[in-house]
C-alpha cells in the first residue's frame, strides 16, 4: 500500500499500555474476518517510542511489555516502525537512536483499513508470507495526503491465535 506523507496516530498513546493486548485471548480461524486480528488503537493504547530513544532502552521496554515492535513517533505523528529484530541486527553503541535504525513511515508494511475489513485471516497470512513481513500497520485514509494509523496486525499473534483453533489454514 502507498503511504501518504502524513501519518497521524489514532487512539491515546498516553494511556497506560497493557503487557498483553486483550485481543490475544480470542481464538482465530482462517475464515474469520481479518479485523479480528487487528489491535485497534481506538480500543487499546498504541505502544510507541520516541524517535530519539536509544536502542537499548527500546529493546528493554519491548521485553518488559512482551512485544516485538513499537511505532516510532514525533509528537503524535508516526515517523516509523522499530522491531526487536531491527535492534538486534543493528550495529549500535549506547548513543544509537531509534531514528537511525527504524523503518521509515513511507516504507512501513501496511494495509488499508478498507482492505482489512474485506479480508479474512487466511488473506492476512498470505500477505505476511508474500511480503515476508511480521507486522502490518493499518492505515485509514482521510485525504489524498493524510492518513491515520488505525491499528496494527502482528503475524506472531495471528499465528498463536490460529494454533489455539482446530481449524488449520
Amino acid at each position: 500500500m502507498h503511504h501518504s506523507n502524513l501519518l497521524v496516530l489514532r487512539g491515546d498513546p498516553h494511556r497506560a499500555p497493557m503487557a498483553r493486548y486483550r485481543s490475544d485471548l480470542r481464538r482465530l480461524r482462517a475464515s474469520d474476518p481479518a479485523v479480528r486480528a487487528m489491535t485497534d488503537f481506538l480500543r487499546e493504547p498504541p505502544l510507541t517510542a520516541a524517535e530519539d530513544c536509544d536502542l537499548d532502552t527500546a529493546l528493554d521496554d519491548m521485553f518488559r511489555l512482551g512485544v516485538r515492535a513499537f511505532l516510532v513517533v514525533r509528537d503524535l505523528t508516526v515517523v516509523g516502525l522499530i522491531t526487536a529484530e531491527d535492534i538486534r541486527q543493528a550495529r549500535r553503541s549506547a548513543a544509537t537512536r531509534i531514528v537511525e535504525v527504524m523503518t521509515a513511515a513511507a516504507d512501513m508494511p501496511a494495509i488499508d483499513w478498507q482492505t482489512l475489513q474485506e479480508s479474512t485471516i487466511h488473506d492476512l497470512m498470505e500477505i505476511f508470507e508474500g511480503a515476508r513481513v511480521d507486522h502490518l500497520v493499518v492505515l485509514e485514509s482521510e485525504t489524498a495526503r493524510h492518513a491515520s494509523v488505525r491499528g496494527v496486525v502482528h503475524r506472531s499473534r495471528v499465528e498463536r491465535r490460529l494454533h489455539l483453533s482446530a481449524d488449520p489454514l
